[in-house]
């Protein structure tokens, strides 16, 4: 099976209104935005794309209303996670349906499943779709931490799970990468320790932050490819204090303010994520001086 998980993807806001909204109308723009700006591949409703906001039917209608503006443009991966196995199944199939090319399986929200419930989750969703997978272990999130035995139990059982974005554990890469060898992709989504983790033995990046800076997230991926790491660690520190002020502020909030600066239509957050008040405004302007 081809792997799409490529080293540097984008994973994209999703648009809401002050009412609080799906903003279908700002999805073309927003992957213009994209596209203008050379990103080779977006996740679909993941954690940045406020994925647990939304209704099932929700991130259905935005799989086929993105693929439907992105066309052929980009490599797309469908955020499938849900509460209950059913819905995450009926996500999977969407994002078949749509068109998309891989799925970021993450784990439920909240319930702190054990191992073998989490290995039941995946493999029922698995079952459903064809579509290559990327397994999500996102223990700040979850609750939950996907151990050895399980993924290995996975990805022998199911081939299409070719990939893993580790949000926990950062050692954990060397192990897996043991057992599964060096094809197996495994991403990180922390765009201020990229340079460290890539000496780890992580493979690329599910960016946040390529949201405002996409072309100096992709540089510094391309620098770590060509094995330039002073010159990716140079070019993280020129945006490690614009990524501490994201941070601070709130990243999702920070992020689609800065777009909106940019005339990017990203909207705002749903509640209780607020808009940033006049001060986190000042202090996010000051990047545009």
């Amino acid at each position: 099976m081809k792997n799409p998980f490529l080293e540097f993807s984008v994973a994209m806001v999703t648009p809401f209104t002050y009412e609080g909204q799906l903003n279908l109308a700002s999805i073309p723009p927003l992957i213009f935005y994209y596209k203008k700006n050379n990103v080779p591949s977006l996740l679909i409703s993941g954690s940045t794309g406020e994925q647990h906001s939304m209704t099932i039917e929700e991130r259905m209608t935005l799989y086929n209303k993105v693929k439907e503006a992105a066309q052929d443009n980009f490599l797309l991966y469908g955020g499938v996670a849900a509460v209950q196995t059913k819905d995450a199944i009926a996500l999977a199939i969407a994002a078949e349906e749509a068109g998309f090319n891989g799925i970021m399986l993450g784990f439920p929200p909240y319930l702190r499943i054990n191992q073998e419930e989490a290995f039941n989750y995946a493999a029922r969703i698995c079952s459903n779709t064809s579509l290559p997978i990327m397994l999500y272990n996102n223990p700040p999130r979850t609750g939950f931490t996907l151990n050895m035995d399980t993924l290995l139990k996975l990805v022998k059982q199911f081939p299409q799970i070719i990939a893993l974005k580790e949000a926990g554990d950062r050692a954990t890469v060397k192990l897996v990468k043991e057992n599964l060898g060096s094809e197996f992709i495994v991403l990180t989504g922390s765009d201020q320790t990229i340079v460290e983790d890539a000496e780890l033995g992580f493979n690329g990046i599910s960016s946040v932050l390529g949201n405002v800076f996409p072309n100096e997230i992709h540089e510094i991926v391309a620098q770590i490819k060509f094995g330039n790491i002073n010159e990716a660690k140079e070019l993280i520190s020129k945006l490690s204090p614009n990524m501490k002020t994201i941070t601070e502020i709130g990243t999702l909030r920070a992020i689609k303010y800065i777009l909106e600066k940019q005339n990017v239509p990203a909207g705002i957050c749903r509640e209780p994520i607020s808009v940033l008040n006049k001060e986190e405004q000042i202090k996010i302007e000051g990047f545009f001086e």
